[in-house]
C-alpha cells in the first residue's frame, strides 16, 4: 500500500521575552512533534523574534505569512503555530480571528499545536479557541499593570527606571545594599536584575555646561535662544559636538532632574496605544533622589521666568500703534524695516489687527510719501488680480486643480493639475520702458519655481485687469532672477499664448511633455516625485517623506529593477548604520500594499520593483543579486 503523501505546512514562530516556556527552539520542536504526527512537513518558517503580541504593525513576519497567503504566494496547505497566545495577544479578539479568517479564506487553515483542543470549527472548539484568545489578551492588560505598577514604586524610591541619562549626567549602577558598581554608557544595561539605576553627574565639561546654562537664565535673564547662540560663541557643544540650539537649552532647563528630582509617569502608552501626557499632580516624583547639579531656588527661579513669558499677555492694538508712534517721532519716518528693527512690526499681526498697513500708518499718523502708497497699492491691486486668478481657474477646472505653497510662500500659490503636473504663476507687471522702447512687462523668478513650467500673466499699467496668459517651459536653473518680457520677443514667444484661459490645463500638460527641464519631476509606474516638497503622489494619494527618505526612495525609483548598493544609498547619510531605519520608515508610509515595491538584497543593498512585478519580486530580485555579484567580482 502506498504511503500517503505528506501534507506541506509552514510553522509561525514568535518570542516576546527570553522565557524559555516559549523560547523559538522550544516551539519548533513541539511544531515538529505535531507535524510528524498528523502527516505534515514544515517547508517555510515566519520567525518574530523579540516581537510583542499586542499589535501586529511590528511583527514583519506575520504580516509576510498573511500577504503570502493573501497573494497566492504560499507553497504551503496548512499553518502550524505552538499555541494561541503566539499567534497574538491583541486587545481586540476580533483581531486575532480576522487574520486567522484571511488565512482560512484563502484555502489555508491555522493548526495550534500545543492546545487541548482541535481547531476543526466545532462549537467546543471555537469556544476554547475565543477563551483562549481573551486569556493572551488579558495576559498582556494585567503584565502591563503590574510592570507600570512596580516601575512607579522603584521610581518613587528615587531609581531611574527609563530614558537615557541626558547631557551632563550618566547612569550608576547600584547593587540592593546601595553600593555603587560602575557607570553605564549609552546603549548599556544593567546584567543584574536586582541592581538598580541612579544618576550621578557627568564628566566636569557638561556639568559646568549646565550650570553656564542655568546661570544665564537665571541671572541675566536669557531666552533659550540667546543661551544656545552664546554657548556656540563659546564653542561649548551640545552632545556629539552639535551646536546648542533653542529647544536644546529648553529641554534643559525645564527638566527637574538637574536639581535633583526623579519624575516619572509624564506620559503614559498603553499596549501600543497612542502617547498621551498626564496631569502633573498624577507624576512621581521624588525631589532629592540624586546628586543635584544646579540649586533648586535657581531652577525654580528658571521656572517662574519661563512661565513669565509663556503667560505674557498680547500686546493691544494700542501698544501696536504707540509703538509706531515712537519710531515716527525718533525718525520722522516709518517703514517696515524700521519696525522690525525695533522688534514693532509683524505683517500678519498688522494685516489681522488692522485690516492693512496703511490702516496702521493712519491710526498712528503717518502719512506715507506717494511713491509708497503707489507701492502699496498696486501691492493690494495685484494681490485681488491673483485672487481673481485662482477663483477663474478653480471656476474652469474644479475636477482638475488645487493651490498649493511650495516651503516658504505665505501668499503665492502653484497650480497642481490632475495631481501630476504643478505649474507656477507669474503676475507680470508693466515695465516703464525697455531697451527697445516697446511695451514690457517685468517677471521676477522664484527659485522655487524655476524648474516647473509657467504660466505668465501680463497686467495693464493700472495693475486693473490681465491683459493675456502664455505657458512657458520651465526657466531652467541658469535663468536671472529678473527678466523683461516684451510681446515679440523669442524666448517669450517660445511659448504658447493662450487665446483663452480655457485651454490652459491643456497646453501646460502638451508643454510640460516637450520639456526637457521637468526635474522636479519623476513619473515611474503609477508615482510622481517632486522634488520641491519631498512628496510623492501615489494614485491620488500624497505621502510626505522628508528630505533624506525621499532621497534615498528617490534613487531605488530612478534606478527601477536594478540593484541599488549600500555604499551608494549611504553617499549622503550622516550616519551610514541608520539605512535600515530610514528603509523601514520608507516602507510604513508607502502602506501595506505599495511597501512591497521596495525589495532587500541581502548582503548588497535595495531594489525598487514596479507593482506588475511584485508578484514574481524573489525571483526576480535573486537574478539581480546573482548580476551585480559577478559584475563586482
Amino acid at each position: 500500500m502506498a504511503a500517503k503523501p505528506l501534507v506541506r505546512a509552514a510553522q509561525y514562530v514568535r518570542m516576546s521575552t527570553e522565557d524559555q516556556q516559549y523560547s523559538i527552539t522550544n516551539q519548533e520542536a513541539t511544531i515538529q512533534t505535531y507535524a510528524e504526527s498528523h502527516g505534515y512537513v514544515v517547508v517555510s518558517t515566519y520567525a518574530d523574534a523579540g516581537k510583542s503580541g499586542v499589535a501586529i504593525k511590528h511583527r514583519k513576519e506575520l504580516r509576510r505569512l498573511i500577504e503570502d497567503v493573501m497573494n497566492g504566494r504560499a507553497q504551503y496547505e496548512v499553518i502550524l503555530v505552538y499555541d494561541v497566545s503566539r499567534w497574538g495577544r491583541f486587545q481586540d479578539v476580533d483581531e486575532a480571528a480576522h487574520y486567522e479568517f484571511l488565512c482560512k479564506s484563502a484555502g489555508i487553515p491555522v493548526r495550534y499545536c500545543a492546545e487541548q483542543f482541535d481547531n476543526d470549527g466545532s462549537l467546543p472548539s471555537s469556544m476554547m479557541k475565543a477563551l483562549k484568545r481573551t486569556m493572551a489578551a488579558e495576559y498582556s492588560r494585567e503584565l502591563g499593570i503590574k510592570v507600570s505598577a512596580g516601575q512607579r514604586r522603584l521610581s518613587l524610591l528615587g531609581f531611574r527606571v527609563v530614558g537615557t541619562a541626558g547631557y551632563g549626567l550618566r547612569r550608576m549602577i547600584v547593587s540592593p545594599d546601595g553600593r555603587r558598581r560602575l557607570i553605564l554608557k549609552d546603549g548599556e544595561r544593567k546584567a543584574i536584575k536586582t541592581d538598580r539605576t541612579i544618576l550621578v553627574p557627568g564628566p566636569k565639561r557638561e556639568v559646568d555646561c549646565v550650570r553656564t546654562i542655568f546661570g544665564l537664565a537665571a541671572d541675566l535673564r536669557k531666552t533659550p535662544k540667546e543661551i544656545a547662540e552664546e554657548l556656540n560663541v563659546r564653542h561649548l557643544h551640545f552632545s556629539n559636538g552639535r551646536p546648542w540650539n533653542q529647544r536644546s537649552v529648553y529641554r534643559i532647563l525645564k527638566n527637574e532632574k538637574y536639581a535633583g528630582c526623579n519624575t516619572y509617569g509624564k506620559t503614559t502608552r498603553k499596549l501600543c496605544s497612542r502617547s498621551q501626557g498626564v496631569e502633573r499632580h498624577l507624576w512621581i516624583t521624588n525631589p532629592d533622589a540624586f546628586d543635584s547639579i544646579v540649586n533648586r531656588d535657581i531652577f525654580d527661579r528658571v521656572q517662574k521666568l519661563i512661565q513669565r513669558r509663556a503667560t505674557r499677555p498680547k500686546r493691544s492694538d494700542a501698544c501696536l500703534i504707540q509703538g509706531m508712534r515712537r519710531v515716527l517721532a525718533r525718525e520722522g519716518k516709518i517703514t517696515q524695516r524700521l519696525l522690525k528693527g525695533k522688534g514693532i512690526f509683524d505683517h500678519r499681526t498688522y494685516y489681522q489687527r488692522f485690516g492693512s498697513v496703511m490702516r496702521a500708518y493712519e491710526l498712528a499718523g503717518y502719512l506715507p510719501p506717494p511713491t509708497t502708497i503707489k507701492f502699496i497699492n498696486a501691492q493690494r491691486q495685484v494681490r485681488l488680480l491673483r485672487n481673481y486668478l485662482y477663483i477663474r481657474l478653480k471656476e474652469l477646472f474644479s475636477d482638475h486643480v488645487r493651490f498649493i505653497n511650495l516651503p516658504g510662500q505665505k501668499f503665492r500659490q502653484v497650480v497642481e493639475i490632475d495631481g501630476r503636473l504643478r505649474v507656477a504663476v507669474y503676475l507680470c507687471r508693466a515695465a516703464e520702458s525697455t531697451n527697445a522702447g516697446e511695451p514690457g512687462w517685468l517677471l521676477r523668478v522664484r527659485s522655487l519655481e524655476k524648474d516647473l513650467p509657467a504660466l505668465i500673466c501680463t497686467m495693464d499699467q493700472s495693475f486693473s485687469k490681465l491683459l493675456n496668459f502664455y505657458v512657458l517651459s520651465p526657466v531652467g536653473a541658469s535663468f536671472l532672477k529678473y527678466k523683461v518680457l516684451r510681446e515679440n520677443q523669442r524666448w517669450l514667444s517660445a511659448g504658447r499664448k493662450l487665446g483663452k484661459l480655457d485651454d490652459f490645463c491643456d497646453v501646460a500638460k502638451e508643454i510640460a511633455s516637450q520639456s526637457k527641464n521637468c526635474d522636479r519631476y519623476t513619473a515611474v509606474d503609477d508615482l510622481l516625485i517632486a522634488a520641491d516638497t519631498w512628496t510623492i503622489m501615489l494614485g491620488k494619494k500624497e505621502i510626505s517623506l522628508g528630505p533624506v527618505v525621499w532621497t534615498i526612495f528617490s534613487m531605488l525609483v530612478r534606478n527601477a529593477g536594478q540593484v541599488v548598493s549600500r555604499d551608494r544609498l549611504t553617499e549622503k547619510l550622516l550616519d551610514p548604520a541608520s539605512l535600515s531605519v530610514y528603509i523601514h520608515s520608507l516602507r510604513v508610509k508607502l502602506g501595506v500594499q505599495a511597501r512591497k515595491r521596495i525589495q532587500s538584497v541581502p548582503g548588497v543593498g535595495y531594489m525598487y520593483v514596479s507593482p506588475d512585478k511584485v508578484a514574481k519580486c524573489d525571483s526576480e530580485v535573486a537574478s539581480q543579486w546573482g548580476h551585480y555579484v559577478e559584475g563586482h567580482e
